[in-house]
């Protein structure tokens, strides 16, 4: 950092700005031959700096010369944004910044979402948007429906196959998730508080199956570590008693499922120029 480039950037930031001195010189308190000065090689006094680069709304490390890092400013400037929200807002707000990520991807901006449905009504279509871009380096989706709304960003792994395929048995657990009672218990447990404990008589009483058929509901979902098990003395009985792990990704497995299912063919816009498979 060159402290005697000072003046000199001040002057190219004046001009830019199409002010002249005596304006600055008002701005910030004091003479245009002060301003004069700096720019002809003088040096301002430090307690001046913030104001100058107010003026010029620049940082104090460009009024020297360093270019501004704008990976940065973006990344503060998204943490700034989101912080000040309010905390029950800032999923929405976060989900409104990814809007704007994904116009971006296609190097265009389209309208926020709301006069985006807009758009799309005078295609002749429902007010539900699917958004997704395929490209070598990953891929995106989006939906903007009036059901649910997600954003989802997938960088390429360097070993896809690896790390989705090896070691684990989609076969049986998509069978297992076939199973209509076991699904519908997951989804009954979903709706429950999921710190509160239960037991098998609660699954038996309220879903209405039989003890053998609970028994091996149970002994399935202890198997793939949905569940977890302890004893616990109730009275003179020592009762098996089962704690819940809720996790949001059945939903978003969900999400994706009814995707797959029911494939968005209503307004959408998309960007396939991606030339390699996804997996080997």
């Amino acid at each position: 950092m060159d402290i005697m480039s000072i003046g000199k950037n001040i002057a190219e930031l004046r001009k830019a700005k199409g002010v002249k001195q005596d304006e600055l010189a008002r701005f910030v308190g004091i003479t245009a031959q002060a301003v004069s000065k700096w720019e002809n090689g003088g040096v301002p006094d430090t307690e001046l700096l913030p104001k100058i680069a107010d003026y010029f709304n620049v940082s104090i490390d460009e009024l020297f010369g360093r270019e501004r890092n704008t990976s940065i400013d973006i990344q503060d400037a998204i943490l700034r944004d989101i912080t000040k929200t309010k905390v029950d807002d800032r999923i929405s707000r976060a989900f409104e910044l990814c809007w704007m990520i994904e116009q971006s991807m296609y190097g265009t901006i389209f309208s926020d979402p709301e006069r985006f449905r807009e758009e799309a009504k005078t295609h002749g279509e429902n007010d539900q948007i699917y958004s997704q871009i395929e490209v070598d380096s990953g891929y995106t989706e989006m939906g903007l429906f009036n059901r649910m709304q997600y954003f989802l960003v997938v960088p390429d792994a360097k070993d896809k196959d690896k790390a989705l395929l090896d070691g684990i048995d989609y076969p049986k657990f998509f069978k297992l998730m076939a199973d209509k009672d076991i699904f519908e218990t997951l989804v009954f447990l979903y709706k429950r508080d999921s710190f509160n404990a239960f037991t098998e008589k609660l699954i038996i009483k309220e879903l209405g199956y039989a003890e053998d058929k609970a028994k091996q509901i149970i002994a399935e979902l202890l198997r793939l570590n949905i569940i977890a098990k302890t004893v616990a003395d109730i009275g003179n009985d020592v009762v098996e008693v089962y704690q819940f792990a809720r996790r949001p990704s059945f939903v978003s497995m969900l999400i994706f499922a009814r995707e797959m299912i029911d494939i968005p063919n209503n307004f959408y816009v998309n960007n396939r120029s991606r030339r390699k498979p996804y997996l080997k």
